[in-house]
């Protein structure tokens, strides 16, 4: 029988006063996709609830709300619908001579995601190899030396991932030697294997850091981790490397700053630091303008052909600060904040609107509930008063609309009508 998913997704996801993201999407996607198809399922809640739904189950969300309520730029959102409609997670309907988005979820897919059987572990593991792009090429002693930094769970997670056999009992260097002979078996009489074997943790053990708050923990010795029989003529290399080589730091990093730099699979040294914290200052301490700063950088090096030492070069342009990109982030951020607030504003300017139209209408009411001739006394007073302020009035239009639709003209002549009965000291139900 086959499930029905569209209830199970829409029951297990979204309430009214959050945005929910369920762990095993935010696992398999990316942050941003997995906080955006949320974001859709939120939607598709509210639409359903409010009965505005289409009959295909469609409903419709803008650029701008996407934005209001995610906080994405452009491009960011137009990342997101292209990996979404990509991954097959929703349709999107271009319509109305395509000013208007209408999306079409696939529930059978999105619940494909929550009940897949791979614990969290193995789609995060699963999701670093991924994102990062991580193929390991073993074609010399530095290969061997950047495998080593990889943690005995991520080494066995890869060994399982390729099929390379392995045992419970193996350590991390045994994952690493098998690892070798899989990919490159002529290498294994030159490498030099001196690194600490991890602990090998059960199931009832959780993995923890030799260090916690600058002291070492469980009574393991001082360790100073080198790195052994390396051949690299590389200055900057060799000097991210010895700036990296001790267990207790100098001082504590900031963590969100060394997040973007493990997505990027760059050591966050305390040189990358130095220059980071120079470029936060021209962002006046912006983040996430820093991130953005970052991100560019890295996809121009990309970019490049024939670069063998991408971590040293991505440092050395960092030093070098490109004030000219700086100050077109800077822009693009204002310019940004202003359309927002411009949006916002004119989302204010319209509830306004709609507040003191209903206050009209409800003084309105009241004042037709009046004695007739009281009505007309009134009426008379506002007209003259009105026409008396603009005598530019077309009076045959003027009567017309006033003939055709009673209460229409009681809105034109509102502001007036409003001051007659306060002069007068009218009382109308409780709006007065």
């Amino acid at each position: 029988m086959k499930l029905d998913s569209k209830n199970l997704v829409l029951n297990l996801l979204g309430t009214d006063a959050n945005i929910q993201i369920n762990k095993k999407i935010l696992l398999t996607l990316k942050l941003e996709e997995a906080f955006f198809l949320s974001y859709l399922i939120d939607q598709y809640k509210y639409f359903e609830r409010e009965g505005k739904l289409r009959e295909d189950g469609s409903f419709y969300t803008s650029n701008m709300d996407i934005a209001l309520y995610t906080t994405f730029n452009n491009s960011q959102i137009a990342r997101v619908k292209k990996s979404g409609v990509e991954k097959g997670l929703f349709k999107i309907s271009l319509e109305d001579s395509r000013t208007k988005s209408y999306y079409y979820l696939n529930f059978d897919k999105i619940l494909e995601m929550i009940g897949t059987e791979k614990s969290n572990m193995e789609l995060a593991y699963k999701s670093r190899f991924d994102s990062e792009k991580i193929d390991l090429e073993i074609n010399n002693l530095e290969d061997i030396e950047n495998l080593k930094k990889f943690t005995f769970n991520e080494l066995r997670f890869y060994c399982k991932e390729n099929k390379i056999k392995y045992s419970g009992n193996d350590k991390k260097d045994n994952l690493i030697k098998k690892i070798i002979e899989n990919k490159n078996p002529n290498l294994i009489s030159k490498s030099h294997f001196s690194t600490v074997n991890d602990i090998s943790f059960t199931s009832e053990q959780k993995n923890r850091s030799l260090t916690k708050n600058g002291k070492l923990e469980d009574g393991v010795s001082d360790i100073s981790l080198t790195v052994s029989e390396k051949s690299i003529t590389n200055q900057e290399q060799i000097n991210q490397e010895q700036n990296t080589c001790h267990v207790h730091e100098k001082n504590k990093k900031d963590e969100k700053i060394e997040s973007i730099f493990h997505e990027l699979g760059i050591n966050y040294t305390d040189t990358n630091e130095a220059s980071c914290l120079l470029i936060l200052n021209e962002f006046e301490d912006n983040k996430i303008l820093l991130e953005k700063y970052l991100l560019i950088i890295h996809k121009q090096l990309e970019k490049l052909t024939n670069i063998k030492n991408l971590a040293a070069l991505f440092s050395k342009k960092l030093k070098e600060i490109d004030y000219s990109l700086i100050n077109k982030i800077k822009k693009e951020n204002k310019d940004n904040i202003e359309k927002i607030l411009e949006e916002q504003k004119k989302i204010k300017d319209e509830e306004r609107r709609i507040e003191n139209s209903i206050c009209m209408d409800k003084i309105i009411d009241n004042f037709l509930s009046l004695d007739k001739e009281i009505q007309e006394n009134v009426v008379n007073l506002a007209e003259q008063k009105f026409l008396k302020e603009n005598p530019q009035t077309n009076l045959d239009m003027f009567k017309a609309i006033k003939k055709r639709s009673y209460r229409s003209h009681l809105r034109m002549i509102y502001s007036k009508l409003l001051e007659i009965i306060k002069d007068e000291n009218i009382k109308i139900g409780e709006v007065i």
